[in-house]
């Protein structure tokens, strides 16, 4: 299992990245390049979670398309892929199934 954001950030590492702490879980951009780079090295199949940052990737379809597409061209074919899903305003079941089928082809983007 590998989380594709640093949660648990300490709270001095944040300070000195930002000068401040926040509230809550910090969501940084370069944390999922920074993950993916070692779940490549990892010889054993890994599970990515928390591909579209706890629901703040997921204010637009080319948004969560960017992220499907992101976590599947960034992961090896062995590995896969967790989400979340709040499906009261639309079928996230079915369009995350439809962002697996399309950019998990092969385990690669396509």
């Amino acid at each position: 299992m590998a989380c594709f954001y640093y949660i648990n950030r300490p709270r001095e590492e944040q300070e000195k990245l930002l000068g401040k702490v926040v509230v809550h879980e910090p969501y940084f951009e370069s944390d999922p390049i920074d993950m993916t780079k070692v779940i490549r090295q990892v010889r054993q199949p890994c599970l990515g979670f928390k591909i579209l940052a706890a629901g703040r990737l997921c204010w637009s379809k080319p948004s969560i398309h960017r992220a499907f597409k992101f976590a599947f061209s960034s992961i090896k074919p062995i590995d896969g892929v967790i989400v979340g899903i709040f499906p009261r305003y639309s079928d996230e079941v079915g369009e995350d199934a439809q962002c697996t089928r399309t950019f998990g082809a092969n385990g690669r983007a396509s």
